[in-house]
């Protein structure tokens, strides 16, 4: 097996420094977050909900990493607090950047912030191409965050990622790797999740959850991927169970080799530097062949 061709991929919300300011500081987060990073040496890792001050100080604790990514309010409110980024991490020493799109997920793509009627904040997907390192291979890469409430805006959503992916395929060729992470705040049984890889009827390339194909997608305690901080999280994980809303996911098969949750199982005593609401997700793929 060639390990130049094995890709490690990480979702992982980081949760906005806005959010758990007191109960949860980031300058006490991050470094935890770093720690994780650092031991499980993902190539990849797409994260969602971080401001941009934050990429910066997480960047700053993982030399080996470069970022890339775009915030949901777009390039005018760059280092807002309130702008939160789907960022890209990568190793530097295995993958390059090529190319990279962003797209809002709303009936204007291309224009910043802009959302969908109703929908709680504007969403958006970025998109980079990778090539890794001595192999000449290349990999598209995505990672977003969807609408917390509104069931419809996320199925919108879906579809408009599958469009871009086609687009892409058809673009660089059938055997394309492409990879979507993200918080999609939906379980994997909903419409929208279906949605990802369900025939639409419109020749959209379909896309495969990781943990899936892997796992028994019944094994929600082992695959649920928000924790939650606090006691009103804690109160609101006992009525609705363990829940599964970040995903890895990728195309073609059978690519895939592995999948885990990481835990936080080391910090537990630490409540107030516990990383983030959600747990993050790895998946390990050969890209051989």
């Amino acid at each position: 097996m060639n390990d130049k061709l094995n890709l490690r991929v990480m979702t992982f919300n980081l949760l906005t420094a806005t959010k758990k300011r007191r109960s949860h500081p980031w300058r006490l987060r991050k470094r935890n977050i770093a720690k994780i990073i650092a031991h499980l040496q993902p190539d990849v890792i797409g994260t969602q909900e971080a401001n941009f001050q934050q990429l910066r100080e997480l960047a700053a604790l993982l030399p080996q990493y470069d970022f890339l990514g775009e915030g949901n309010l777009g390039r005018d409110q760059a280092h807002s607090e309130r702008n939160w980024y789907c960022a890209t991490f990568y190793r530097k020493d295995r993958i390059r950047p090529v190319d990279g799109d962003n797209e809002w997920l709303s009936p204007t793509p291309s224009v910043p912030a802009s959302q969908y009627n109703l929908g709680t904040r504007p969403r958006l997907v970025t998109w980079n191409t990778f090539e890794m390192i001595g192999t000449g291979r290349h990999f598209v890469f995505g990672t977003t965050h969807l609408e917390a409430i509104n069931r419809g805006h996320r199925k919108k959503s879906a579809v408009q990622l599958r469009q871009y992916i086609s687009r892409k395929v058809a673009e660089m060729g059938p055997d394309t790797a492409v990879f979507l992470t993200g918080d999609f705040n939906a379980v994997s049984s909903s419409p929208e999740i279906r949605a990802m890889g369900s025939d639409l009827g419109n020749d959209l390339m379909p896309m495969f959850d990781a943990w899936a194909e892997v796992r028994s997608d019944d094994d929600c305690e082992a695959g649920g991927t928000f924790r939650g901080l606090g006691l009103r999280d804690r109160v609101g994980h006992k009525l609705l169970g363990p829940r599964r809303i970040d995903y890895v996911f990728f195309r073609p098969q059978p690519m895939i080799q592995s999948v885990t949750r990481i835990d936080f199982a080391d910090l537990e005593h630490r409540e107030r530097a516990l990383p983030s609401d959600h747990y993050p997700v790895v998946a390990e793929f050969s890209l051989a062949g």
